[in-house]
């Protein structure tokens, strides 16, 4: 059986997702996290999302037009993302489902797994080029998988 700890103290592994400690109720229960009936819908998007978050806010602090580009944003949406404060951001751990998109067509994610393997350093930098390209084109941006 494969685990990891998430950030919020939970365990998760092939059995699911479980909480330990004081959020469990009591410092040496553990109890499983209670899911919607869904399969996967109980796994916990927190941490990355909370991470993606930063990142983004801290690219449209910066490169208010690079993070339009990159991340397929309105101005406005941008502004938004630079004023998020840290109180915001915390707030948002309490979302759990994925806030990410992937958002290139299946042939682009191809291309980029197979330099990946490879390693083709040249060929993952081009791959990642166009992606930036495609956005800025107005392009095929996919609703991915």
């Amino acid at each position: 059986m494969t685990t990891s700890r998430t950030a919020t103290g939970d365990v998760s592994g092939d059995e699911g997702t479980w909480r330990r400690g004081p959020a469990a109720g009591a410092a040496d229960q553990v109890r499983p996290v209670e899911g919607s009936g869904i399969p996967g819908a109980d796994i916990d998007f927190s941490g990355v999302n909370l991470q993606y978050l930063i990142c983004a806010r801290d690219l449209a602090r910066r490169y208010p037009e690079r993070a339009a580009v990159l991340l397929g944003a309105t101005p406005e949406l941008v502004t938004l993302l630079a004023e998020l404060d840290p109180a915001t951001l915390v707030a948002m751990t309490a979302v759990k489902a994925p806030m990410l998109v992937l958002r290139q067509e299946p042939w682009w994610w191809h291309r980029l797994f197979t330099a990946l393997r490879a390693p083709r350093t040249e060929e993952v930098w081009a791959v990642l080029e166009q992606a930036g390209l495609i956005i800025a084109d107005g392009g095929p941006q996919g609703g991915g998988a």
